[in-house]
């Protein structure tokens, strides 16, 4: 019996050694380190780029403005301005850099109240390391004092347009994907950088669904309203029919095949035509693969 006894706790101790040698939770790698150089360099290309944040952020939505703030447009709730991000005290200047990263990513200002979703939808899935280049290129402009109003939404809109208002909060780490990725990367440039979405997207009601690219939502800025085309492969109705050299002239210069030129205050042509050449590659690759909707 003592011997039964004694195997038994030399089993147990076996077990428990074991136990305790198994393999270890796995320890991540401190997060690389940043060359300021770099960064704010990759965040001048997306900002004054595709991202085109001088397009609402800007007085006049054209390029080579400060972002200081008081264009004049539309969303579901009605009329906003595009707000001063300049280092201005007026603008985000006595922001921390988490206020920065929420307001990217989370679509909130420091106060609590919330940005236009409309205008950031798509920013919630930014890369931890694009977040940083954006930060850092604002940090390193000059600051323009221009005080724009803060819009505030009711309680009561908030409770009834609000209603479609859908606001995505994501948490963790988002990595980036490489260039070498070309669909993928042409898509999270799109989709979360430009945001083309924002505009060309048909909205869903209570009945319908959202149509991706599609087209049929009203733009507005200063004022005037125009509708979004619909930029799906469709041949009858989107761009299906646009040779990859079109597409890709027509983001650089605003110049459809047909030799129209798009207004340049409701589409940011201007801006794209700062954007790298592979981030132009890549969107024009992306964007001639989205199903086709008629």
């Amino acid at each position: 019996m003592r011997t039964l006894k004694l195997a038994t706790v030399v089993a147990a101790l076996f077990c428990l050694t074991l136990v305790g040698c198994g393999t270890p939770d796995p320890v991540l790698p401190p997060p690389p380190s940043v060359d300021q150089g770099v960064a704010t360099q990759r965040g001048a290309h997306l900002i004054n780029g595709l991202g085109a944040c001088g397009f609402c952020h800007s007085i006049d939505g054209r390029t080579a403005r400060p972002l200081s703030g008081g264009r004049a447009m539309s969303d579901d709730y009605g009329e906003v301005r595009g707000p001063n991000i300049t280092l201005a005290k007026t603008g985000i200047g006595e922001w921390a850099e988490v206020d920065l990263k929420k307001a990217l990513r989370g679509n909130i200002r420091p106060d609590g109240s919330y940005l236009s979703s409309r205008r950031h939808r798509g920013f919630e899935w930014l890369a931890d390391s694009d977040v940083t280049a954006i930060t850092m290129y604002l940090r390193s402009l000059p600051a323009v004092e221009h005080e724009v109003a803060a819009r505030r939404v009711s309680f009561l809109e908030r409770n009834t347009v609000g209603l479609f208002d859908s606001r995505i909060e994501v948490k963790g780490y988002i990595p980036a994907l490489g260039p070498q990725f070309k669909l993928e990367y042409g898509q999270y440039l799109t989709d979360h950088v430009a945001r083309c979405g924002s505009c060309h997207t048909k909205p869903g009601g209570w009945t319908t669904s959202e149509e991706y690219m599609a087209g049929g939502a009203p733009v507005s800025f200063d004022g005037e309203y125009k509708v979004a085309p619909n930029i799906t492969t469709s041949t009858t109705a989107g761009i299906g029919a646009w040779s990859e050299s079109a597409l890709r002239d027509y983001l650089r210069s605003g110049r459809t095949p047909e030799g129209r030129e798009v207004d340049s205050r409701f589409c940011p042509v201007q801006f794209y035509a700062r954007a790298p050449a592979e981030h132009i590659d890549a969107v024009v690759a992306y964007l001639r693969t989205v199903p086709a909707i008629d």
